[in-house]
């Protein structure tokens, strides 16, 4: 007597890889490579297409730049920084250049936006700003006080970041001496303007300096998140309040557990910070520091992740995916490899292939390639917007990296592109009447669309973690194929999914066709 077993909303959890596979409800999946876990489907989405060739100065960091009138990339490198507005590349280093950033210190800049003016800053030189945004116009050094600037004090830090109308400098060196654990603010700036002064013994101004003592360790990086400023040290996560008085700000430790990894590590949705730490990534409301990834991907992100180059980690957010990208060199890598996907929407995990040596990505506007109607008619089971939905403008926003030692700008998520994509993902130890119960598979009914040539594989297990008998591949057309027929016998059966070249398909569930083979 055949037996039908419904599989539906294959994309609700996503990846596991922490709980043992036989414990896990059928909608999960155990493995998977350059997939989108979205809308209660799984869809087969990767690959890269290059956009820009930057001249050759090892580009390290990447900041998109909106303004009224144009959009741009600001690109900070060992020898230089550029900006990209798309079809130019400009060279708007600083008169004092930087000569002291030597190998792989293009790794170090980090940047934010007060206003509208970008703000750079590599510890291996000092602070500079890019105002205005025009092509024709340099980087310039940030002042420190009135008739002083960074540079002219020999003053330096590791991070900046803005806050309200605040600048934060983080983990200090001043004149050659290391302050690891001490941090500077601004006075507050006038609207889309710059602070006049960072000086602390300044009475006229509210600019401070304090420091975070206890077992902290050196500072790493530090955010908004909603009205305060979060500073984020090697063990201990500190929260600056406002007050508005002679103090200006109150600290106050959040938690004395859970550090940051590497700077550029942090990103913050809707008013919660979601960020790497010391074998976790976890999310920060601001009372409380909690695991997004604990029993779901922890395991294999702390047994693969390199030892050596884990400071090489980054985030970058896709809102329009409503994704956070965490990059992290695994294996022997030396910058990141693989980007762990979290979708907040949906609480669930993916994992996507980096293309090599990229070294920074960040969100923000980018040129595509033209498509005309032709072009689109193979691909409408891959559009993720209505038709009505297209800027008028030819700009269009992605996430986009820098290859450090080509120069390349990457699209790292290019959509409706016709681009290898190489997707994976599979499922092992599937009971399908418990695991008391020998069964034999003998039809799968994929639930799926697309309409190019795709590979389903099947295979059966006698127990749990046992070995898997793979039967062959087969060819599936979604569209035109309506079933796979096969016949395998164990107490665990086994599925995998795979594209083939550019082909992209959303697999939403199966049908399990199967009948009773006994008792173990």
């Amino acid at each position: 007597m055949q037996k039908l077993l419904t599989l539906n909303n294959l994309g609700v959890q996503g990846l596991n890889s922490d709980i043992r596979p036989w414990e896990l409800p059928p909608e999960f999946i155990t493995e998977g490579r350059n997939f989108r876990a979205s809308n209660a489907a799984l869809r087969a989405s990767g690959g890269s297409l290059l956009w820009s060739t930057a001249p050759a100065f090892n580009p390290g960091f990447v900041m998109p730049v909106k303004t009224d009138a144009s959009d741009f990339w600001l690109v900070a490198g060992r020898s230089a920084i550029y900006v990209f507005d798309g079809a130019n590349w400009t060279n708007i280093s600083s008169v004092t250049g930087y000569a002291g950033i030597g190998a792989d210190g293009e790794l170090l800049w980090n940047g934010c936006k007060l206003g509208k003016i970008p703000i750079l800053n590599n510890e291996l030189s000092t602070p500079e700003y890019w105002s205005p945004q025009q092509s024709s116009q340099v980087m310039q050094p940030l002042d420190f006080s009135v008739g002083n600037t960074w540079d002219s004090l020999n003053y330096t830090c590791k991070v900046i970041r803005s806050h309200r109308n605040f600048l934060f400098a983080l983990n200090l060196n001043e004149n050659g001496t290391d302050f690891s654990n001490s941090y500077r603010w601004s006075h507050p700036a006038d609207i889309n303007g710059l602070p006049f002064t960072w000086d602390e013994t300044d009475q006229s101004a509210l600019a401070g300096k304090a420091q975070i003592g206890g077992d902290s360790g050196r500072i790493i990086d530090g955010l908004s998140l909603r009205d305060s400023f979060c500073i984020y040290s090697e063990n201990a996560t500190n929260i600056l309040d406002y007050r508005g008085d002679e103090f200006v700000w109150r600290r106050r430790e959040l938690s004395s557990l859970f550090g940051l990894l590497s700077s550029n590590c942090v990103t913050e949705i809707k008013g919660t910070h979601f960020f790497i730490g010391d074998g976790d990534i976890v999310k920060n409301d601001g009372n409380k520091i909690d695991s997004i990834i604990h029993n779901r991907l922890r395991r294999n992100l702390t047994s693969r992740m390199s030892v050596d180059a884990y400071d090489k980690s980054y985030v970058v957010q896709s809102p329009v995916d409503k994704e956070i990208w965490f990059c992290v060199p695994e294996d022997n890598a030396t910058l990141p490899n693989v980007a762990y996907i979290y979708n907040w929407r949906d609480d669930s995990w993916s994992v996507r292939d980096l293309p090599e040596g990229i070294a920074h990505a960040g969100y923000g506007t980018q040129v595509q390639p033209s498509l005309l109607w032709d072009d689109w008619n193979t691909r409408w089971d891959d559009a993720e917007s209505t038709w009505g939905s297209r800027k008028d403008s030819p700009l269009d926003e992605t996430v986009v990296g820098v290859n450090s030692a080509t120069g390349e700008l990457i699209m790292l998520d290019p959509k409706g592109q016709s681009v290898e994509i190489n997707t994976v993902v599979e499922r092992t130890d599937l009971p399908l009447e418990g695991h008391n119960n020998v069964t034999t598979l003998t039809r799968v009914y994929p639930h799926i669309d697309g309409n190019t040539p795709m590979t389903f594989q099947f295979g059966s297990q006698d127990h749990a973690g046992s070995a898997i008998r793979w039967l062959p591949e087969q060819s599936f057309t979604p569209g035109t194929d309506r079933k796979l027929d096969l016949r395998t016998t164990g107490e665990l059966h086994c599925w995998r999914a795979k594209s083939q070249g550019s082909g992209r398909f959303i697999l939403s569930g199966m049908d399990f066709e199967y009948s009773m083979s006994g008792k173990r």
